[in-house]
Order: structure tokens, then sequence, then C-alpha cells
């Protein structure tokens, strides 16, 4: 993955996958995400790509003594669209 890339994100409404969307993968503050609009952009607030991953089929909510508990096996949350 790397900048200027398309990827298409699902949108949700209430919990409930309501469509797409398309955003082009920007660098931001040396991160790679998206800016969801214009306000976004204009407010600075960026969405990493490591926020969109999501829970997969094989997902389970696992534990580590000293540092908590986590979900394992997290699936990508986008789908790359070709050039």
């Amino acid at each position: 993955m790397k900048a200027l890339n398309r990827i298409r994100v699902s949108t949700y409404i209430m919990g409930y996958e309501s469509g797409f969307e398309d955003f082009t993968v920007e660098e931001f503050r040396y991160c790679l995400g998206i800016f969801k609009s214009d306000q976004h952009r204009t407010a600075g607030d960026f969405t990493p790509l490591c926020e969109l991953y999501e829970r997969g089929p094989e997902s389970e909510n696992d534990y580590i003594p000293n540092y908590g508990s986590y979900v394992t096996n997290l699936v990508q949350g986008w789908s790359d669209l070709p050039a």
C-alpha cells in the first residue's frame, strides 16, 4: 500500500452496513490513511489504515497478562481498487 492508491470502505449507520465509499490513500504525519470528507480534512481528522481493520470470521477475544484484552486475527476492512 502506498499514497495515492484507491480503496473502497464500507459505511455503517447505527451498526448496519449502509454502502461503500471510495477514498484515495494519503500520507499525513508520516502515516497512511484517509480523510473521510473535506470537513475531516479541514479539522485534521485523519483515519489511519490501522483503524480500518475489522473482526474476521476467525477472530477471538484473548487476554495477555500485564497487557489486557485484545482481538486476534483482524482482517483488512477495505478493498483495494485497481489503478
